[in-house]
């Protein structure tokens, strides 16, 4: 089952950057499932089709360190036997495998693009399934529930004449015994709805502290500083949203008297006055990940303790109500243009002239007069945020790496953080 998205009118100006393959994944829900792309599909037996009974019930009230359970079953619709059948179960990143039966081949796939992290598994069924017959797992596929799990699922797809494994089973998995799938003896209830592919959605209990912090920088009229303002997941969980788009979004407020000249990447103009609108790059957040975010102020004007007003946006889905997040303390942060006595700057620069000059992006042509709170009204706020101090924050680098399922798949990609 698929999480059931919402939509909301407070949707974030920038959204994902998405392959086709996400764009497609996008119907089905957060990610993509880990099944044979067009060319192994070309390859499908004629008059066998395989099919799952969409009966699975989404699975809650589990803790790390917990174990859960997911059977399906399979149907051959077609007129014909299936032959050289193959099974392909594509974990989140909080899942582990309970087993690992000989006759499948295990990957731990990295993140890359716009994808998270995921636990995937192909399996040689060396069995004939003849039409009209269901079949179930001999038993239930055993899941591990690690510490950072959350939001989690797993997607099953099955298909039929495929040459994953053209000398039979080639394994890379344990000593358990072989994955079989066995005859069920009652009928098929009427009206039962079949899918080429089946996602189970695991709900775990647990949290992901969204913090958000500022910084202090001090200059002189004709100055420009940098202004960093750094999202973070505190853990203990990874966190996803429930629709695809950025699970952080969040309203920066731009100082009185200074003038942007650098927008980071992911930032855009928000509707009211002196405000950006920056988000995640994707529609999750991993466990103690950061993203620092620069802007390039040029000071117009001394405006004694000039504030911006950070803080996370309201909205109907995750993105906008953090459900996850229990720790409401450092969910609002502040940019300080030279607080009195403050003496030098914290988490910004400055740089000379009176030219200006970027940071971090295109130059920006908000003017600078704003509020002390920068301009994020209450209609942009999370309802009860309390407001905290800055701390300074550090950026750390992205990086990409690529997977793809061993029977040939759908890519899925993410930019992650490295240590």
């Amino acid at each position: 089952m698929t999480s059931a998205s919402k939509t909301t009118s407070h949707r974030p100006q920038r959204l994902l950057r998405l392959t086709a393959g996400a764009v497609a994944a996008a119907a089905v829900g957060w990610s993509l499932v880990a099944v044979p792309g067009a060319a192994a599909a070309e390859q499908a037996e004629p008059g066998a089709e395989l099919v799952f009974e969409q009966t699975a019930e989404p699975i809650g009230g589990v803790r790390p360190g917990d174990s859960a359970e997911v059977s399906f079953a399979v149907k051959n619709k077609g007129d014909a036997p299936a032959t050289r059948v193959v099974l392909y179960l594509g974990g989140s990143q909080g899942l582990k495998y309970a087993k690992k039966y000989s006759n499948c081949v295990y990957e731990e796939a990295p993140a890359q693009d716009e994808g998270p992290a995921r636990t995937n598994a192909v399996c040689d069924i060396e069995q004939t399934l003849e039409p009209g017959v269901v079949y179930e797992p001999g038993e239930p596929i055993g899941l591990k529930l690690l510490d950072r799990a959350l939001y989690e699922r797993l997607d099953v797809n099955i298909l039929a004449g495929v040459n994953t494994f053209p000398d039979g089973t080639q394994h890379g998995g344990g000593a358990d015994p072989v994955l079989k799938l066995v005859a069920r003896t009652t009928p098929e209830a009427p009206g039962t709805v079949h899918g080429g592919e089946l996602g189970v959605d695991i709900t775990a209990e647990n949290t992901a502290d969204f913090a958000l912090t500022g910084s202090k920088v001090r200059g002189a009229a004709g100055r420009t500083v940098e202004a960093k303002v750094t999202f973070a997941n505190k853990g203990p969980a990874w966190a996803r949203n429930d629709v695809y788009g950025p699970i952080g979004v969040f309203d920066v407020g731009i100082p009185e008297g200074t003038k942007v000249t650098g927008v980071p990447e992911f930032c855009e103009p928000a509707e009211a006055a002196a405000t950006y609108r920056c988000t995640t790059p994707y529609n999750y957040a991993d466990e103690d990940s950061e993203r620092a975010y620069v802007f390039g102020l040029r000071i117009e004007k001394v405006v004694p303790n000039a504030t911006g007003k950070v803080a996370f946006v309201k909205g109907d889905n995750r993105w906008g109500t953090l459900p996850f997040d229990k720790n409401r303390t450092n969910n609002t942060a502040e940019i300080v243009v030279n607080e009195p006595g403050g003496g030098a700057s914290s988490g910004g620069t400055t740089s000379g002239g009176t030219s200006g000059g970027t940071t971090g992006g295109a130059s920006g042509g908000t003017d600078g007069a704003a509020s002390s709170t920068g301009g994020t009204g209450a209609d942009t706020q999370l309802d009860e945020l309390a407001e905290t101090g800055t701390t300074d924050s550090t950026l750390l680098a992205g990086g990409a790496a690529v997977v793809l399922l061993a029977a040939g798949g759908a890519a899925v990609a993410i930019r992650r953080r490295t240590s």
